[in-house]
């Protein structure tokens, strides 16, 4: 028996028809578009009772701190039309719902006007991965990048540098070593190597003039709010270099942690470094 469900795919829109018809939105027209955020497998499942959507809201431009999965909280998504136009939403994890099988397999096909590509469809699924999959650091380690200078916390400077440089960068990892686990004391520093990883491919020579730059700043800024790594008793940052997307190994990644700071666009202005890798 062939079932509705299975022509859907994650990713897809409904009409906004339909999402009123399941009291999904409130109003029609509005901004409010639901993606379909279920994985194809289940969508397909006849044993799953639920579809899991996520309510959107069309943005005018995609900005390059929320795209590709950089940031955890909110997600910037780039659609095309039939006729190749493009559509933009923006999605946040609070906006997440179920909706009973039984009703989402009566509704219409996908809007064709939000046709997701294949890389977009990557960042979304990294996206809702990621929601689970985030790195906790050391407590005191932590509250040490939490030190101000200068008005803001040492985390808010790295976002800050991290900013300008995103659309270039495939991830940014933190290496602890064999601190990784550990609360150190008061005056025991945490030896830190910091790899930017860019776009290698895409980005080229620009990319990695963008890596470089980023490094040097995240250098000085360490250096100005810890002092020199020989002298430091907080966070000694022995190494922060540019590193190609083509020549960082699954070996090193198992070495490492994805640096975030999903916290902080909750306090300032939306500002945050999450970026996730494939």
């Amino acid at each position: 028996m062939s079932d509705h469900n299975e022509a859907w795919r994650q990713g897809h829109v409904l009409t906004h028809a339909d999402a009123h018809s399941l009291n999904l939105v409130v109003s029609t027209p509005s901004d409010e578009r639901v993606v379909v955020i279920s994985h194809d497998c289940d969508l397909a499942n006849q044993n799953e009772s639920k579809t899991e959507v996520i309510i959107g809201t069309i943005i005018e431009k995609v900005n390059p701190i929320y795209a590709r999965a950089r940031h955890p909280r909110f997600l910037h998504l780039t659609f095309l039309t039939s006729t190749g136009e493009k559509n933009y939403i923006q999605i946040q994890h609070a906006d997440r719902r179920e909706i009973d099988r039984v009703a989402f397999s009566k509704i219409n096909a996908a809007d064709e006007d939000f046709i997701l590509s294949t890389d977009e469809k990557r960042g979304l699924k990294q996206w809702l991965a990621a929601r689970y999959g985030r790195p906790a650091f050391p407590n005191a380690f932590e509250n040490r990048l939490r030190k101000r200078i200068k008005n803001r916390t040492i985390e808010q400077h790295i976002a800050k540098i991290l900013e300008s440089a995103s659309e270039h960068l495939i991830g940014v990892f933190f290496d602890l070593d064999e601190q990784r686990d550990c609360e150190l004391a008061e005056n025991e520093p945490y030896i830190l190597k910091i790899s930017i990883v860019y776009d290698a491919i895409e980005g080229g020579i620009v990319a990695r003039q963008a890596a470089e730059k980023t490094a040097d700043a995240l250098i000085q800024l360490f250096n100005e709010a810890y002092g020199t790594p020989d002298k430091t008793t907080e966070i000694a940052l022995e190494a922060c270099n540019a590193v190609a997307d083509t020549q960082i190994t699954l070996a090193d990644l198992r070495k490492v942690d994805q640096w975030r700071v999903e916290y902080i666009s909750l306090r300032e202005e939306p500002i945050g470094d999450f970026i996730a890798i494939g």
